[in-house]
């Protein structure tokens, strides 16, 4: 009989960091499931990881910050018979806004996106894994985590939300032999904070900023490693420590300059 395949499925798997996951994945013999609303670079991707690594790929084009987004990848996988061994929630956006400025419906597709989908996902594979007494969940929190700071407001609570419900679930299924991890990187090398090439060189030379491929190895090494949580790069684990002793009238100085640069 043929063996069946174990997939990995990474949502955002198409460009920046979920790429890389995606990659450390098909270097370990998983076929890749690529989850992304980018059609063009889904293909690219897909048939790049199949042309290096030799592994079966397959992507899903959608929106993942609709309400149904989560129950549609898991029907795909389903009616393909797709057994999904790693679950990689990866995808995510960013910006910068006061709450009372931020667009309603940005706050909607960052909610719905960074909580919803990723928890719906966890639901319906974590316990597909459950039954099989098999899997892996790495979800992607942030160092912003532990950022209570004006203008990240929705960011990083959804990013806080990932990190506390991921140690939840990491407990509540370590019994069925599933571990669940939590990766909080601090600034990736990727487009996502919109810096210039030069700047995002110059943080890589201060280690300000690592490189996607870094982040991935880390996170998928400390994932099968059996670890609940990874934060990679040692200057992560000293700029958290700052922030917890980070005193209100320095959050409230930063909060004006905010302010006036905006005026």
């Amino acid at each position: 009989m043929e063996q069946k395949k174990s997939w990995a499925l990474i949502t955002g798997g198409s460009s920046g960091i979920g790429y890389e996951y995606a990659r450390q994945l098909a270097s370990r013999s998983y076929a890749v499931f690529i989850v992304s609303n980018q059609e063009a670079e889904c293909i690219q991707a897909a048939t790049d990881i199949h042309r290096q690594f030799g592994v079966e790929t397959r992507y899903f084009v959608i929106d993942l910050s609709l309400s149904h987004a989560a129950e549609e990848v898991y029907h795909f996988c389903m009616q393909n018979n797709m057994e999904i061994e790693v679950l990689v929630n990866n995808a995510g956006m960013f910006f910068w806004n006061m709450l009372h400025e931020a667009p309603p419906e940005k706050i909607l597709t960052i909610t719905q996106l960074h909580i919803t989908t990723p928890t719906m996902l966890c639901r319906l594979f974590g316990d597909e894994m459950r039954k099989r007494q098999k899997g892996y969940i790495l979800n992607v929190a942030s160092i912003a985590a532990w950022m209570t700071f004006p203008t990240l407001a929705t960011y990083a609570n959804s990013k806080m939300y990932i990190k506390n419900f991921t140690l939840s679930l990491h407990y509540e299924l370590n019994d069925y032999h599933v571990n669940v991890c939590y990766i909080a990187p601090g600034a990736v090398d990727t487009s996502l904070y919109q810096l210039s090439p030069k700047m995002r060189h110059l943080l890589c030379k201060l280690h300000i900023m690592l490189s996607p491929q870094k982040v991935a190895r880390k996170g998928i090494n400390a994932l099968m490693k059996g670890r609940k949580r990874v934060i990679p790069g040692c200057i992560n684990y000293l700029f958290i420590g700052l922030v917890k002793i980070c005193p209100l009238w320095l959050i409230n100085i930063a909060k004006r300059l905010i302010y006036k640069s905006k005026s």
